[in-house]
């Protein structure tokens, strides 16, 4: 590996790990396993299925094993603009699809420890609200609700699917970040504009927490 590809892994896993440290607190999870030991290396990556980054998840009894790979592209987006120093348009792409496999990560790690199962769509769901989340605590916009807008229709009105999906995965990451879209923006008009840090705290770690039946419900009855 040149040195320019361990260095670029090497801020992918800092950053990578910050998401996760986030995620954690924002939702009062305990500290779990870092990310980073799980991170698939690039060569590795070609002899396992799917294609570009994913959360891969494997079951044999009891046992859960879990891999997250990152597309070389997004590395190569995060090392020319850390989001930790700047989080904009040049790498809030790559951004979000490291914070959408970390989400994954994580919630695939608590629904096990917990012996919960987990569907595709709430997968897919909940890790549309947490790049949602933890883009506002990156560029600091935690409680501006009409900047909070502007990220959150950059995120779930003006995003593109990677090429080679099935209709049915198509169908599902648009189902998911059009529920996303709808509880977020409620997010910002109940707490975000009305500056209620602590309320939006505990909605959002009820939701997490929820399963997918509670998830659709919850959204459903926003008005």
């Amino acid at each position: 590996m040149s040195d320019a590809a361990e260095s670029a892994h090497g801020l992918v896993g800092e950053i990578a790990l910050s998401v996760q440290r986030q995620l954690e607190a924002l939702y009062a999870l305990p500290a779990m396993a870092p990310v980073t030991d799980y991170l698939v290396p690039a060569g590795a990556a070609a002899q396992l299925p799917g294609g570009g980054s994913r959360t891969l998840v494997a079951q044999s009894g009891d046992e859960v094993s879990v891999g997250v790979v990152l597309d070389a592209s997004v590395g190569a987006g995060l090392e020319r603009a850390d989001p930790r120093e700047r989080l904009d348009s040049s790498n809030l792409g790559c951004f979000s699809t490291l914070t959408e496999e970390v989400s994954h990560f994580l919630y695939v790690l608590f629904r096990a420890a917990s012996d919960r199962p987990v569907t595709q769509l709430e997968l897919e769901l909940q890790g549309e609200v947490d790049k949602y989340l933890v883009a506002l605590f990156f560029r600091g916009l935690y409680l501006e609700g009409a900047l909070s807008e502007r990220l959150r229709q950059a995120l779930f009105a003006r995003y593109e699917l990677v090429a080679g999906l099935s209709r049915e995965s198509e169908e599902r990451y648009h189902e998911a970040s059009r529920l996303a879209n709808r509880y977020c923006r409620w997010l910002e008009s109940r707490y975000l504009r009305r500056r209620r840090r602590e309320a939006l705290a505990r909605e959002t770690r009820r939701f997490w927490r929820l399963g997918q039946r509670e998830k659709l419900e919850t959204i459903a009855a926003i008005h």
